[in-house]
């Protein structure tokens, strides 16, 4: 649960996440943050202790913000009519570039993951990889309803499948994009839904 801030910090980190999606963490500055904030940098000293804990909560806030972002992927795709268990887990992988582009939370989330801070790399190893379980556990529920003659231990095996499928989009988010992107996806979630189908026709 996310300690309740002040208006003046909240506005920080809005202005700290995107300064830190687009320059990282070694090449980020403090001065520059203040300055986009509209403070000094003695200012914001007072809301936050130094980089680190400016970094720890901008990255609290980015998982958080991911969280609420899949929940509600899963739960349109809980809603929708879907024949078979080719459709688990579709919305969020399709909606997830368009997601890249809107939100400023998910470009430092993914730099952050990808290439951590070396004085943060536990913090921030752990709270994706909790942020990964949650996705895990989302097409794991998913799956076993759209599909619910498959064997857990199936479902497990596809489970893990999707998550390379979505480690796959996030790299080719941060480093290409556009249509490498598309052709990636397009191919990967080919071969997961033929898989599936083979698996429900053949229970």
């Amino acid at each position: 649960m996310m300690k309740k801030r002040s208006a003046s910090a909240d506005n920080i980190c809005a202005v700290a996440v995107v300064h830190f999606s687009e320059h990282g963490y070694d090449a980020s500055s403090l001065s520059d943050i203040a300055e986009q904030a509209g403070m000094r940098k003695a200012s914001l000293y007072s809301h936050f202790a130094g980089k680190d804990a400016l970094f720890l909560d901008v990255f609290a806030d980015a998982l958080a913000e991911e969280q609420a972002f899949m929940d509600g992927c899963f739960a349109d795709e809980a809603a929708l009519p879907a024949p078979g268990g080719q459709l688990a887990g579709a919305l969020y992988c399709d909606r997830m570039a368009q997601r890249y582009a809107d939100s400023a939370h998910l470009r430092f989330l993914l730099r952050t993951a990808y290439l951590p801070p070396a004085p943060l790399r536990v913090e921030v190893g752990t709270g994706y990889e909790a942020l990964l379980a949650q996705l895990q556990r989302h097409y794991v529920d998913s799956l076993g309803r759209l599909a619910p003659a498959l064997p857990l231990q199936r479902i497990a095996l596809y489970a893990q499948a999707y998550l390379g499928i979505v480690d796959s989009l996030h790299v080719e988010l941060i480093y290409a994009g556009g249509a490498a992107l598309q052709q990636r996806h397009a191919a990967l979630w080919q071969i997961l839904s033929d898989s599936l189908a083979m698996a429900t026709q053949h229970g």
